[in-house]
């Protein structure tokens, strides 16, 4: 098991991509290891090979993945994940009636795997700036107190 934590996203217009990266830095200023990597080069498989995961995934159209996350979502209900621990930011426009479902699925779909969740899945709008920084501190907190 790795001690890096992984933060995956799953973009559409790069914003996921964007908080991913800040998220990274933020977590190596506070001498964590931390690697980033897009749902779509990351094979499902591979999260058994990690102790945390901070997942950032957009919603796309009415609830869906983005269009090249589908492998990583595909492969989740077989893996078997008891010892790994994850954080859901899901983002999203409340504009449409499945706000953030993709993340929700995300979210659902780690825990039926087994894996533990650091802290509740946070839910972003358009306006997410300050729901970022409150996931973003929550799940600092929960690794520092790991």
């Amino acid at each position: 098991m790795s001690s890096t934590v992984l933060i995956l996203y799953a973009s559409v217009s790069g914003t996921a991509e964007e908080l991913a990266t800040l998220t990274a830095r933020k977590l190596r200023a506070a001498d964590l290891a931390a690697e980033v990597a897009n749902v779509a080069d990351f094979p499902a498989v591979s999260l058994a090979e990690f102790d945390t995961v901070l997942i950032i995934a957009s919603t796309w159209g009415e609830g869906e993945p983005p269009p090249d996350a589908a492998d990583f979502v595909a492969a989740l209900p077989v893996l078997h994940l008891p010892r790994l621990h994850f954080a859901v930011l899901a983002l999203g426009s409340r504009a449409y009636p499945q706000f953030c479902a993709f993340g929700r699925r995300l979210d659902e779909g780690l825990a039926k795997c087994g894996a533990q969740r650091l802290l509740a899945r946070v839910d972003c709008d358009t306006k997410l700036k300050a729901d970022f920084e409150r996931w973003l501190a929550g799940v600092r907190r929960m690794l520092g107190a790991r």
